[in-house]
């Protein structure tokens, strides 16, 4: 190639021929350094990143095997009996995952039910609230050959002191794995939070393995390398948090791996490399002598980098080395680029960071953003984001990375004080901080990697500082007011998406779960049962839905308020999450309904066991609210899928027919839904319908049955009965509708109806002159805890004419039980009216001489099971006469119900007994009947007893 002498006089000519070689080679070079080196760093890095992937996935394995294990443990505790033995057959399936399973009883006598004879450890300290707590505690022993034996241990009775705890000892193989299963060149270790080495792969345990093992400060997870015999190692590490469920604080997985093996690729690289890039130094040079005839190379690297910034790559420079007019150009050029760079870098990483916002991206992901960019916005050494962890008071979240090495982004977490608070918000702009004086938590990271000055910018939002950007520099004020001011957006961009992440969870919270007890809600719960059908239709797995009522809630919330029921709800909530695994889902649907999933049942058994615990849990003692005590039951309906339903709505709807069948069972349990529940539901749902119905078109009608007074064989009045006269099904007695009319809240407008109706009657037997001097009308628990019930009763008395001594009301034990402060007042105004109270059904329930004496009663009523069996039966006898014996005693009257034949009344008479009613008087009467009856005897000063039921 021939050089014309009129190109060599250009000194940038001369100077480009001259080093033409070297400005070839040497890029090519540093380039081919590089790239080894780059490709090595991916190698390890890639290494990393599987044997990361390894620990978390084996220590997610040994997680799940001691989940496993605690399951059957815990059915071997649901099954224990004193003399439980294995036979042969469990025996072989039990080996296959314990090498020994035993007894210590209370007294700490040891009894092996499997495998041989072995020291059994101790319970670790502080483990018994746990256990008691119905939890496992998983132990450790290392033998005398210096084999670790794991043990997980569980009482068979939690919560009691004396209680026999079984103990297995773990296969070592079930728990570890078979050797043939780990992976090729990986080695894995197990350290337990002693410290120890519980297992390795590796016949010696690295020395630099039992190092880490002995090191207090280690992180949740990382990576680490070390040299030993068989070279260089780099391993990584991962925690396996085992405290919540086991009482350990955690087990820590090991894996490492030769370093010479995840360097293996670079061989196979190192073939193909080193011709390929001969070929390409031939190529430049050849392209280069070339283009070096034609014209400056100077110039043709100046267009080409004007042709760069022109597509927004200002990240090349233009290398012109002299002081003549190209090295003085391309200085200009690069200037120019870099600035323009800068600012094309700043806003385009202030976009991204927007739209990350604007796509509703997590914090977490913004924050990442900020960091591993800051240094194209400022060049700063090294950087960190502190946030606000919003899942833990007083704590930061910190996200650093060190820009001068490009390393990896760490996060962290550090405590925050208010004077951290106070601190920041009162440097809204920034400033310089001397990293050897200050001793802010939220600056350790930056200061860890040897800055010399830190530059804090706040994150403010909502008027409070919520974080802080933390920039570290060899030296003070290297920054100028433009990279400050991009460094307050990119900290007002935080503060922006903190705000957005904030806003997002609060609405997901408030759709998704209830905000009383913290629990998903309906929506939330339809969703996940959805999701479970989805999951048990592809996998054929059956699963059981259980829908839980409060028993007589409704009491707490008439007697007490809102506000006190609200919390006796909250601790409900607390009770069912301890009845409940964590791949179980608890919900609130609303009032004082429940509902769980129960996931992969293996048979219906299981289900009644849950709900059994959570019926124990709910009468396990009183709801303690304000010193008030309650005492809640629970009934619960239970669904199994597929059986009782292909569909969210099927199953939901099962599982409620099953809870109201468990409710008419008598409360306090659970019942299985049935097909023939769907019958009765629909027949509950029209039988209400028509009640409603007969109370808006008056179908209702009061029947009067005498009373009579022993002392003087003069009728002392009538009891009113309702019934129902119902179109299709004829006349219909109260047992056939009152505790419908209870639950469904109807009894108060049908309880106000029969009130009125007896008291109207009572008025117009007075003005035909008929001398009954009193009628009674029984009134329901839940009509008499209204608070306007007592208004009503003013109303009615004042409305038909009726005086207040005329009337009794009719009350049970069940009010009197319950009764709080208002009941109180409202029994005592009612009987400073003048109007008489009667106890009815006494004897039948807890019958305490306390009601007698605490509360204005004037007249008891003896239960008809009492009166039957009189006067053959001795105990129903003695019972009779202590009842009649005792009211006298606190001068109350006494009436006898169900009275039948003469016998009895004899009987009454001789222990003296004041009032009698039933058959062997009369049957009950229309009223229309009852006005030729009371005219054919001689009527006398009575108490007449209008009973709502």
């Amino acid at each position: 190639m021939k050089i014309e002498g009129a190109f060599l006089r250009s000194r940038v000519a001369r100077r480009i021929v001259t080093l033409f070689v070297l400005s070839a080679l040497l890029p090519i070079a540093a380039m081919a350094v590089f790239a080894f080196g780059h490709v090595r760093n991916l190698l390890i890095d890639q290494a990393h990143a599987q044997l990361a992937q390894l620990s978390e996935n084996y220590g997610s394995t040994l997680y799940e095997r001691m989940l496993a294990i605690d399951h059957q443990l815990r059915s071997m505790a649901a099954s224990y009996e004193p003399d439980m033995r294995f036979s042969a057959e469990v025996q072989e399936r039990l080996r296959t995952q314990f090498d020994g399973i035993a007894v210590r009883e209370p007294d700490g006598r040891v009894r092996t039910l499997l495998g041989e004879a072995t020291d059994v450890p101790l319970y670790p300290a502080g483990a018994q609230r746990h256990l008691a707590s119905g939890e496992s505690v998983l132990g450790s022993r290392v033998d005398a050959n210096g084999r670790t034996h794991v043990f997980l241990m569980r009482p068979v009775r939690a919560s009691v002191a004396a209680s026999p705890t079984i103990i297995v000892e773990i296969d070592d193989e079930y728990l570890w794995g078979a050797p043939g299963t780990f992976p090729a060149f990986t080695d894995f270790c197990v350290i337990d939070d002693a410290l120890a080495v519980l297992f390795c792969t590796q016949p010696q345990v690295p020395a630099a393995v039992r190092a880490f093992a002995r090191d207090p400060g280690k992180l949740a997870a990382g990576r680490f390398d070390f040299q030993d015999d068989a070279g260089r190692q780099i391993a990584n590490y991962r925690e396996v948090f085992l405290a919540p469920r086991f009482f350990v604080h955690g087990w820590t997985v090991v894996s490492s791996r030769p370093e010479a093996a995840a360097l293996a690729p670079i061989t196979a690289f190192t073939k193909v490399f080193v011709p390929t890039t001969a070929l390409a130094l031939l190529f430049v040079a050849l392209l280069s002598v070339n283009q070096v005839r034609r014209m400056l190379v100077p110039l043709e690297r100046l267009i080409d980098g004007t042709r760069r910034a022109a597509n927004k790559d200002f990240t090349t420079r233009v290398e012109v080395r002299g002081h003549d007019e190209f090295g003085e150009l391309a200085e200009s050029f690069n200037a120019m680029a870099a600035r323009l760079g800068s600012q094309f870098t700043a806003l385009t990483t202030l976009a991204d960071i927007d739209r990350a916002i604007l796509s509703r991206l997590d914090v977490d992901r913004v924050l990442e953003t900020v960091v591993m960019r800051m240094r194209d916005i400022v060049p700063s050494d090294c950087v960190s984001v502190a946030v606000l962890d919003r899942n833990s008071t007083g704590m930061l979240r910190i996200y650093t990375r060190d820009q001068r090495r490009e390393g990896a982004l760490e996060v962290e977490r550090s405590s925050w004080s208010q004077q951290d608070h106070d601190d920041l918000l009162a440097h809204t702009e920034g400033r310089w901080l001397d990293a050897r004086q200050t001793t802010h938590a939220y600056t350790a990271p930056v200061r860890q990697l040897g800055a010399a000055w830190l530059f804090v910018l706040p994150i403010v939002w909502k008027q409070s500082a919520v974080g802080a950007v933390v920039l570290g520099f060899g030296s003070a004020g290297m920054l100028d007011e433009e990279e400050r001011s991009r460094a307050r957006d990119l900290g007002d961009r935080v503060g922006v998406a903190f705000a957005t992440a904030a806003k997002d969870e609060q609405l997901y919270y408030q759709a998704h779960y209830d905000a009383l007890t913290q629990l998903p809600n309906r929506l939330y719960f339809k969703d996940q049962l959805a999701r479970r059908l989805v999951l048990a239709q592809r996998d054929r797995r059956r699963f059981a839905l259980l829908f839980i009522d409060l028993d007589h809630f409704k009491n707490v919330n008439d007697s007490f308020g809102h506000a006190e029921g609200d919390e006796v709800l909250r601790q409900a909530a607390d009770r069912l999450r301890h009845c409940v695994r964590e791949a179980d889902s608890l919900a609130r649907l609303g009032g004082d309904e429940f509902t769980i999933i129960l996931s992969e049942i293996r048979s219906a058994r299981d289900a009644e066991l849950v709900a059994n615990n959570v019926i124990r849990a709910m009468a396990a003692g009183p709801f303690l609210v304000q010193s008030q005590e309650h005492f809640l039951n629970a009934s619960i309906g239970i669904a199994l899928y597929p059986a009782d339903g292909s569909s969210v709505d099927e199953l939901l709807r099962n599982a409620d027919t099953a809870m109201y069948r468990a409710k008419e069972s008598g409360r306090g349990r659970a019942v299985y839904f049935e097909e023939r529940m769907n019958a009765a539901a629909q027949a509950r749902v029209t039988f209400e319908r028509d009640m409603r119905h007969a109370i808006e078109h008056s179908q209702f009608i009061l029947y009067y049955q005498p009373q009579q007074s022993l002392a003087t064989e003069a009728i002392a009045g009538v009891e009113a009965l309702v019934r129902w006269n119902h179109p299709e099904r004829g006349l219909l007695s109260p047992l056939n509708f009152i505790q419908l009319a209870e639950e469904t809240g109807l009894i108060e407008p049908l309880g106000e109806w029969v009130l009125r109706s007896a008291c109207s009657q009572f008025v117009s037997w007075r003005s035909r002159g008929l001398g009954i001097p009193r009628i009674a009308v029984n009134v329901s628990p839940r009509q008499f805890k209204q608070k306007t019930f007592l208004g009503m009763v003013t109303d009615v008395l004042a409305q038909t004419g009726m005086s207040p001594d005329a009337l009794e009301l009719e009350i049970t034990e069940t009010l009197l039980m319950d009764a709080t402060r208002d009941v109180e007042i409202t029994l005592s105004k009612l009987s400073g009216m003048g109007i008489r109270l009667a106890l009815d059904d006494f004897g039948t329930g807890y019958s305490s001489l306390a009601y007698l004496k605490r509360f204005p009663v004037d007249i008891v009523k003896i239960d008809r099971s009492f009166v039957k069996d009189l006067p053959h039966d001795e105990s129903s006898g003695a019972i009779t006469a202590a009842i009649v014996a005792m009211a006298h005693a606190l001068h109350k009257h006494v009436v006898a119900e169900g009275v039948t034949d003469a016998e009895q009344v004899a009987f009454l008479r001789n222990v003296r007994c004041d009032f009698v009613q039933g058959f062997q008087l009369s049957r009950p009467l229309p009223a229309a009947e009852l006005d030729a009856f009371l005219a054919s005897v001689d009527p006398s000063p009575a108490t007449v007893h209008a009973r709502a039921a």
